[in-house]
């Protein structure tokens, strides 16, 4: 396999936006560029903050696509990104998909990142990476997540599935680093997922990242029953990171929808 940083190096994003804040201490889209397969909708404000909801015109990921996004909130900016529905990683006969993001908030900025999940169809195997700079001052929730779906309902599973998440300084120094390597076959036999079908990684950096934002995080994920997870503190003191596992896609809303409740 290729290294996918190439790519998050070298290549132009399919998709660029720069949030910035307005005189009137409003967060708007200053800077925006979609090509295919990324569609925006018009952001809508909520008590300031921009929140904008990411669209995709294509039918998912396919074997050979490269696909990298960045976005950037400037100072002072607050916003907030999800995508309309989840991205379906298709089969493939031979080769790959990629699909980077890069995200740097600056000093002052608010970010919330939270796509939907991947679903991975039998066969799929796909490459994600996850690069966020965080400049001091700034902070940033964001998730990635996948459900593997056996739509013909044959016992087959997804092939590969290679993932990594990076928190890296204003000097490109790594504060946090998560990644996981693993196949379809094996994660039936983690214990911790029996009857759960969706798996989740979150993370918190900078401001308000500390013990009571903790403990009101665990407080949060301990409500919904049909979900399993935990909080615990990343290294180099840069934030919290949880991992979740949930019955479904709707039982992992509903938990999104309890951690972002908190301040």
């Amino acid at each position: 396999m290729a290294a996918v940083e190439s790519i998050g190096d070298a290549a132009r994003p399919q998709l660029a936006l720069t949030f910035a804040r307005a005189p009137s201490g409003e967060t708007f889209l200053r800077r925006q560029y979609a090509a295919f397969p990324f569609h925006i909708t018009q952001p809508f404000l909520d008590d300031g903050q921009a929140k904008l909801i990411l669209q995709s015109l294509g039918a998912g990921l396919v074997q050979g696509d490269r696909f990298v996004l960045d976005i950037v909130v400037e100072e002072g900016a607050r916003a907030h990104v999800v995508t309309q529905g989840s991205t379906v990683v298709h089969e493939m006969s031979d080769g790959d998909a990629w699909q980077v993001a890069r995200l740097e908030i600056m000093p002052g900025a608010q970010l919330v990142y939270l796509p939907r999940p991947l679903i991975l169809f039998p066969g799929s195997r796909v490459v994600t990476r996850l690069e966020i700079v965080l400049h001091e001052g700034g902070s940033v929730m964001w998730c990635d997540s996948y459900l593997a779906h056996d739509r013909k309902n044959v016992g087959r599973t997804f092939d590969l599935l290679d993932a990594e998440t990076r928190l890296l300084d204003t000097a490109g120094k790594n504060l946090a680093v998560d990644r996981f390597l693993i196949g379809g076959d094996t994660v039936g036999e983690v214990g911790v997922m029996q009857g759960n079908t969706v798996h989740a990684s979150l993370g918190w950096a900078g401001v308000g990242c500390d013990d009571a934002m903790a403990e009101q995080l665990r407080s949060a994920l301990a409500e919904p029953d049909d979900i399993s997870g935990g909080i615990s503190s990343l290294p180099n003191e840069s934030g919290l990171f949880g991992r979740i596992v949930a019955r479904d896609g709707v039982a992992l809303q509903r938990a999104f929808d309890a951690l972002t409740s908190v301040r």
